[in-house]
């Protein structure tokens, strides 16, 4: 029950952590990061040609997803803690591939929106909800070195797999793809949820990665100060968490970066539509890689941007993440001539990821402390589903009417413009917050 000695064995720790980054890459990445938009233009050529729908309506099924997810969170928070988390996530992640390969099966766009149901269902249990409390269980120390590093892996999982599901589609056909790309999914991520994860070690008998007596004392000791004085998240009052312009705030930048990051499922239809390279093949390729370039922006911009808010803190680092994303925004309406420009521009865009993932809870708990962090970071995330599902079949919307992508990125650095003011607000009236003794 001691701390582990370093000439010890391993500890299980470890061995959740890798399975962690795995179901990242093989959930998270393959799904959404990577599977989405590599089907968009196959589907779109084959089905919307002779059926007569547009992107529009074939992209409602990710707003199905982002509703169903916001029903789905406290369920999930409700079951993990009470039932036996490989049966669960095991459960869930067979789900999640028979709703994608399903997908390979549809004749009418409405049929998506059932496997969008299911993504926001089954996904909560897999996407992210997991791997948040996981570290949290088995790391005493280095729990947030470790939960970066293994939400990292959906960008790494989203770099590899969208070339490989390309590949699928270009050599079987989309129908076929979708079967195989689901066998990918399984195979990354069942072994772990099956066999290796379980939810805490005392569970095992174990102590979490680093615990020892004085550690735990002096951690305890750490929170109880942190904790003196902090907003309340009760909504009894006026000057509480919830009620407050800076919640609203961050509520709203919450649903404002969801809203333009679905344009994430549009890179890879938006590089086939540039069209540098003779035939399909070539240009479906094109778009994987431009998804891989978004991917790099997404993991190095979490470690880099972690880096520089411990120098220059979360207020300033958080515009100059927003300010590159209005520049990959700018470069893909201006400067589009050249491969390697897109390239570019794609990582500048895969910077708004570190925005949601890292810089927002980071924020939200800089303007109100630590006491009520976990609840007022919940119920300001509800905004990702209410405001982030209009932007999926929006952005189709305006791809349909306008036959090209401009008019989306033009919405996304209005949408960028939106948050910024969000963040300014949020600064200019946090010291109107009670903190409380």
């Amino acid at each position: 029950m001691e701390e582990t000695k370093p000439n010890s064995k391993m500890h299980y720790a470890w061995l959740i952590f890798i399975g962690c980054c795995f179901m990242m890459a093989g959930g998270l990445g393959a799904v959404l990061d990577a599977g989405i938009g590599a089907f968009i233009q196959p589907i779109m050529a084959d089905m919307g040609a002779t059926q007569g729908f547009g992107q529009a309506e074939l992209m409602f099924y990710l707003s199905v997803y982002f509703l169903t997810t916001i029903a789905a969170m406290p369920i999930v928070g409700h079951i993990l803690p009470r039932y036996n988390i490989r049966v669960v996530l095991s459960v869930a992640m067979v789900l999640t591939c028979i709703a994608f390969a399903l997908c390979g099966l549809y004749t009418e766009v409405w049929m998506w929106y059932i496997s969008g149901f299911i993504y926001g269902l089954a996904g909560s249990f897999i996407f992210v909800i997991p791997v948040p409390i996981l570290m949290g269980n088995w790391f005493f120390k280095r729990k947030a070195l470790m939960l970066g590093i293994a939400m990292a892996f959906s960008g790494i999982g989203g770099a590899l797999l969208a070339p490989l599901f390309t590949f699928f589609i270009n050599e079987f056909g989309w129908r076929n793809a979708y079967f195989l790309s689901a066998i990918v999914m399984a195979v990354l991520v069942l072994p772990w949820t099956l066999f290796v994860f379980r939810f805490k070690p005392e569970d095992m008998g174990l102590k979490p990665y680093g615990w020892s007596e004085e550690a735990a004392e002096a951690q305890a000791a750490k929170n109880r100060e942190k904790a003196i004085t902090s907003v309340s998240a009760g909504v009894k009052a006026s000057s509480k968490a919830v009620l407050s312009v800076p919640f609203i705030c961050m509520f709203l930048l919450c649903g404002l970066v969801s809203f333009y990051a679905s344009l994430g499922t549009q890179m890879n239809p938006y590089g086939f539509s540039l069209d540098f390279f003779d035939g399909d093949a070539a240009n479906r390729m094109f778009g994987a890689t431009l998804v891989s370039a978004v991917m790099i922006g997404n993991i190095s911009s979490k470690v880099v941007m972690g880096f520089i808010t411990d120098i220059i803190g979360v207020n300033k680092t958080i515009l100059i993440q927003v300010g590159l994303v209005v520049l990959g925004f700018l470069g893909f309406i201006f400067f589009d001539t050249q491969p390697w420009l897109i390239y570019v521009w794609g990582f500048l865009f895969g910077v708004q990821n570190s925005v949601y993932a890292v810089s927002t809870p980071l924020l939200i708990r800089s303007i109100f402390g630590d006491r009520d962090f976990a609840k007022i970071f919940t119920w300001a995330r509800i905004g990702t589903g209410a405001i982030g599902f209009i932007g999926p079949a929006m952005f189709g919307l305006f791809v349909d009417i306008q036959g090209n992508y401009t008019l989306c990125f033009v919405v996304g650095i209005i949408i960028a413009v939106l948050c910024f003011a969000a963040i300014l607000l949020a600064e200019a009236t946090k010291k109107k917050l009670v903190w409380e003794d």
